[in-house]
């Protein structure tokens, strides 16, 4: 998995150079970077067990304490945000908390956009509490016939009437906007974008959030897509 990883990676990075990777979201350049792991505070408050709406609230008020209306999520970062039935696992002492994507806060209807050329892979509407919502999934193929795929998750709805599967779309076209709740899965305005390189016939059920004991193999399978947001340094971008 490790070497495979690293020559995808490699690959990747240079596919997005050559093919001038577009702004999955066009920030205001100002964005910060939250710290939303096991145990955080925003603003003073444990941001553990808070419902949509007080999540929500200190995020914006976050948000607006730093002169933006952006806000980044950290990729491989342990949370408790994740406490309903649905990220239960196989073992009834360990549930899923360790986030496999990154997320962008912003107002809902912000548009979203394929940053490279690709093919529309997954549409699908996951409607349980806390699940990605209105998700999309487009492949992306590289000269050497080796893809890979990007997730998009809590999206508008809108976006599953506005596209079908295998529609083509283009590097830099608008594919949805950023959804609001309850419908995008009950959470705070933001887009969760995960990279993911085999989908392990999993469809829209592909997870993005990981059980911590297993997280070597579900981060090998979804590396981090901080090359994505250039505007942040990688290393800002990935829990540590």
């Amino acid at each position: 998995m490790a070497g495979r990883l690293l020559t995808f990676l490699g690959a990747y990075y240079s596919h997005m150079r050559f093919n001038n990777a577009a702004p999955v979201i066009r920030t205001d350049g100002h964005a910060i970077v939250l710290d939303l792991s096991i145990g955080s505070r925003l603003r003073g408050e444990v941001v553990a067990n808070l419902d949509v709406d007080q999540l929500g609230r200190l995020i914006d008020e976050t948000m607006a304490d730093a002169g933006t209306g952006f806000a980044f999520g950290r990729y491989a970062e342990p949370r408790d945000l994740y406490n309903n039935d649905h990220f239960a696992s196989d073992s009834a002492a360990e549930n899923r908390t360790v986030h496999m994507g990154i997320d962008l806060f912003c107002v809902a209807g912000t548009p979203v956009s394929a940053p490279l050329d690709g093919k529309v892979k997954l549409l699908a509407n996951n409607a349980r509490e806390l699940d990605y919502g209105p998700m999309l999934v487009l492949e992306h193929e590289r000269s050497s016939g080796e893809g890979f795929f990007t997730l998009y998750g809590h999206l508008g709805a809108e976006a599953l009437d506005a596209l079908e599967v295998g529609q083509n779309v283009s590097n830099g076209q608008q594919i949805a906007t950023v959804g609001s709740p309850p419908q995008n899965g009950n959470w705070p305005p933001h887009l969760h974008f995960q990279v993911i390189l085999d989908l392990l016939d999993r469809g829209a059920d592909f997870p993005g959030v990981a059980c911590a004991s297993q997280q070597e193999y579900w981060l090998g399978l979804s590396p981090s897509p901080a090359a994505f947001f250039p505007e942040c340094a990688p290393q800002a971008l990935v829990f540590s």
